[in-house]
């Protein structure tokens, strides 16, 4: 598989629900499907549009935006989608530019029974990066000359949170290790008890 081609599907959620209960904040895009080989693990209570205090979630509510793309080096937009289909990305102002998807699941076996299940996992090094808050994290980085891919699980009680990015060449790895931090760290941060 190309990397091209593996970015796309890296982009989509990755066994993950969809984001929910956002509403749209002018951005345009559609959501992206999720993988036809990923797959959600058997015994997770997964909601997609609500936590389990019933209150609507979407991890960019929690996301600053100025912030992550001071981290990056590069001006990012969020796109939040629409009520009917809500999305969460951060996306590049400069055609190009690296690029990050946002989604999550509430499961109550936690990091390591998810991460099993999931039967098509990235490639590339895994690490487990200690994020200020997170029960567990799971960073899963590619670099290749053709572009620099990232993915990240995050476990905040039952709420698992992915991140999903993309840059093509040439690419500042630095700095997409720096906004892929940020990002996981407001994640982390506003995620909702439960």
């Amino acid at each position: 598989m190309n990397l091209t081609r593996a970015a796309l599907l890296l982009l989509a959620p990755l066994a993950l629900a969809g984001c929910g209960g956002a509403a749209d904040n002018g951005a345009t895009s559609d959501p992206t499907p999720a993988p036809a080989s990923a797959s959600t693990p058997a015994t997770s209570s997964a909601s997609s549009s609500a936590s389990p205090t019933g209150k609507p979630f979407n991890p960019c509510d929690g996301l600053d935006v100025a912030a992550i793309s001071q981290a990056l080096g590069s001006p990012l937009k969020l796109a939040t989608g629409t009520a009917a289909e809500p999305r969460c990305a951060l996306l590049p102002k400069k055609h190009g530019d690296p690029t990050f998807e946002l989604s999550y699941l509430w499961f109550d076996g936690g990091l390591d029974a998810a991460w099993q299940a999931i039967t098509d996992k990235p490639a590339g090094a895994v690490t487990e990066p200690q994020i200020k808050g997170a029960d567990a994290t799971k960073l899963i980085v590619q670099r290749k000359k053709s572009g620099y891919l990232v993915s990240a699980f995050m476990q905040n009680g039952d709420l698992i949170q992915s991140l999903n990015g993309a840059a093509l060449p040439p690419y500042d790895a630095s700095a997409m290790q720096r906004a892929t931090t940020a990002i996981l760290t407001q994640l982390s941060a506003a995620a909702p008890a439960g």
